[in-house]
């Protein structure tokens, strides 16, 4: 196994501190669907992730979902192209986050405004004013539960935290 692959929540919790943007990729029949979103986060208590996103009700990726709620996710952040010692030997290093879940419709005002919160405080510090079911009510939130990290899962659920290794640098 890789050592550069972790499942432990803090490690992962800080790499998605990190990104601006997931990824989603919703089953389409026999191909993925992959769309980009803005999120939000939690750690409860059994060391679960819980991710929060919104979207059009009536958009592909929600009929999508309501027709298998089991999706992946990827993220990544400070991706720094390095220098190449030699002609097509380039390299990258970066972290990122790839995992799946289930994802269920919040329905509840109360569950609505949470969500919505946890999204905003991801991007910013200090909201100026609370939200409130009145403002959320047209919202349409998914929520996505991650499998728990770090009690034996495959690597796709980890995080990497170092450079990806160009061909040229994997001869041995």
């Amino acid at each position: 196994m890789r050592n550069d692959i972790y499942f432990d929540p803090m490690t992962v919790e800080w790499v998605m501190a990190h990104c601006d943007i997931a990824r989603l990729g919703v089953q389409d029949d026999e191909s993925v669907y992959v769309v980009p979103v803005h999120f939000g986060y939690e750690l409860d208590e059994q060391q679960h992730f819980h991710l929060y996103f919104h979207g059009n009700a009536a958009g592909q990726r929600a009929r999508l979902m309501q027709a298998n709620p089991h999706i992946g996710v990827e993220m990544e952040s400070d991706y720094q192209l390095l220098p190449a010692p030699q002609d097509s030997a380039f390299s990258a290093r970066f972290r990122s986050l790839i995992g799946k879940g289930t994802v269920k419709e919040l329905t509840d005002a109360a569950d609505k405004v949470h969500a919505l919160t946890v999204m905003m405080h991801h991007y910013v510090a200090r909201m100026p004013h609370p939200l409130t079911a009145a403002m959320v009510d047209p919202v349409h939130d998914w929520q996505m539960i991650l499998k728990q990290l770090g009690h034996p899962l495959e690597t796709t659920d980890a995080v990497t935290a170092s450079s990806q290794k160009s061909d040229a640098d994997n001869k041995d």
